[in-house]
């Protein structure tokens, strides 16, 4: 019981210090969504950059990282990073983190370009433009839960 109490812990004080910047700008020296993601989970002490390889977006790198540390999961919790693809360049683009998880419906905080935002996306109802935040704008518009590609969790990767 006592590491569930300490990830639900970490996941919480994560979700905690993204909350905190919710219609603000970003930190200095992170003006984007992988590097917002990455100051966040850093004042924890978890360091989510792997060694960069040509051609790689920072959400691509975290991902890969979160793939290495077994960290990747199906459902989320608070504190959870939340990846999306497709969202303003083919393949992984986008990465924020879970600010909460209720009956399905998951509240998550992120660098958009008006600066740090809260979003929301329904995971039983991907496709449903009153309970998922527009993500991709343009011709062809991007509802959070379709554009969803995956959680991965704080925990393994402290290490």
């Amino acid at each position: 019981m006592l590491p569930l109490l300490l990830a639900a812990s970490l996941g919480a004080q994560i979700a905690q210090r993204a909350d905190r910047f919710v219609g603000h700008r970003p930190p200095a020296g992170r003006d984007d969504c992988s590097g917002f993601v990455t100051a966040i989970y850093g004042q924890e002490g978890i360091d989510l950059r792997a060694p960069e390889r040509a051609g790689e977006n920072g959400v691509t790198n975290i991902r890969r990282r979160a793939r290495a540390a077994r960290a990747l999961r199906h459902y989320p919790r608070p504190g959870d990073l939340v990846f999306f693809r497709n969202t303003y360049r083919k393949g992984l683009s986008h990465v924020g983190i879970v600010d909460s998880v209720q009956d399905g419906t998951v509240t998550f905080v992120h660098r958009a370009s008006k600066g740090i935002m809260r979003s929301r996306l329904d995971l039983r109802r991907p496709h449903d433009r009153s309970r998922n935040d527009i993500l991709r704008r343009g011709p062809h518009p991007g509802l959070a839960g379709e554009l969803l590609s995956g959680f991965a969790s704080p925990d393994p990767l402290r290490g």
